[in-house]
């Protein structure tokens, strides 16, 4: 009797990113071999016919992992039942928005998601946030949905992942492979911090610590972070192009994998999990640690690392800022907590915000109800 076919939710399916990690989960074999899938691709109404013409071509790509391809605008619908969701629609980083921007905007939409996963969602659902800014994404998403545990939900940092390894093997003229042990701390934007001292490289079948293999400290410790944090946008000015597509992807389903199979033994990865005080991170803060993932795919941050002074002081940076962005994102919803945080910030950092956050030009918090308008220009993926 065959298997019971495992359910895949894409949300923004139609987009570059979104289209492109349902041909990987429809050609690959990911969630096992032989394993059969119903794929459920989700767009918001005004983009159904780019839908429908994205599985159209899908379909013909004759790929025979897929049983059912689903299409629809509704979240309860797609989520009902979903063992493995991609969080991909949403508003991306492009010319013309702020960071502020699209935090804004995708805390309306994660609070909608939120909401409709705290009713359907299954207690064994893997989640992925891939839409940036993806630590607070994620949190809204938790904060929306409780009842989902730490378990379940997991954030993409595996881009800059991918680059720093990239870069290293590049140096060393090896393949990325050779390269363990590294890890991506903080938020997932041009401030993500890679710790390059904890990490390991195979020259001629021995692991040698990364600064005794590339002999460099300096270049490691300071040009290293300034390259792989302006990596993306060197990409898209040689490119001309609004988003590293491709890249966003791969990184996605190669997390996937990751996570149901497990990290190769004796290695780990990067992913933005909630914490759960591990070096001194605030307990529910989303923040991308190393992690470790059993052949079960059950995840664990690993714990053992020992963290000098100058680590220290770049993982706590980056807590405030995930903390300052939490506070922005909460403060556009009116949650109770933003109130409380504006109460212990002298500098009422949330009514700044409110005051300067739209580029649209829009003088108060925008209530959910206008999602629904704004999303047919705005929260379509790219």
């Amino acid at each position: 009797m065959a298997a019971k076919p495992i359910k895949v939710v894409i949300t923004g399916a139609s987009g570059e990113i979104g289209l492109m990690v349902s041909y990987m989960m429809a050609k690959e074999e990911i969630c096992g071999a032989g394993q059969l899938i119903d794929l459920v691709m989700v767009e918001n109404r005004s983009r159904m016919k780019q839908l429908r013409g994205a599985v159209g071509e899908i379909k013909t790509c004759n790929l025979t992992n897929v049983q059912n391809y689903i299409t629809t605008d509704n979240l309860i619908e797609a989520f009902t039942d979903a063992d493995i969701i991609f969080l991909v629609g949403g508003l991306f980083s492009a010319p013309g928005f702020s960071r502020n921007d699209v935090i804004g905007m995708n805390a309306l939409e994660f609070k909608e998601i939120g909401l409709a996963l705290s009713k359907v969602a299954k207690a064994t659902v893997k989640i992925v946030v891939v839409v940036e800014p993806q630590n607070i994404n994620l949190m809204v998403l938790s904060y929306f949905a409780p009842d989902l545990k730490p378990c379940n939900l997991t954030a993409l940092s595996r881009v800059d992942h991918n680059r720093a390894q990239t870069m290293l093997a590049r140096m060393l003229n090896i393949s990325s492979d050779k390269i363990v042990h590294l890890t991506m701390w903080g938020n997932r934007s041009i401030t993500i911090f890679p710790d390059i001292r904890h990490a390991k490289i195979e020259i001629k079948g021995k692991l040698l610590p990364a600064y005794e293999a590339i002999k460099d400290d300096f270049y490691l410790k300071y040009k290293f972070t300034e390259e792989l944090q302006n990596r993306e946008a060197e990409i898209l000015k040689k490119r001309k192009t609004s988003g590293c597509f491709q890249t966003v992807a791969i990184a996605a389903v190669q997390h996937m994998r990751d996570w149901i199979h497990g990290t190769k033994p004796g290695d780990w990865t990067s992913m933005i999990v909630m914490s759960d005080g591990s070096y001194g991170i605030d307990k529910g803060l989303a923040y991308s640690f190393p992690v470790r993932v059993s052949a079960a795919g059950e995840w664990e941050i690993v714990s053992d690392l020992d963290i000098n002074y100058y680590e220290r002081e770049k993982l706590d940076e980056r807590v405030n800022e995930i903390k300052a962005e939490r506070m922005f994102a909460y403060g556009i919803l009116e949650l109770p907590e933003a109130k409380i945080e504006v109460q212990k910030d002298e500098e009422g950092a949330v009514d700044q915000a409110r005051a300067t956050k739209w580029s649209f030009g829009h003088a108060e918090p925008l209530p959910c109800s206008i999602l629904g308008i704004l999303e047919q220009d705005r929260l379509g993926t790219m």
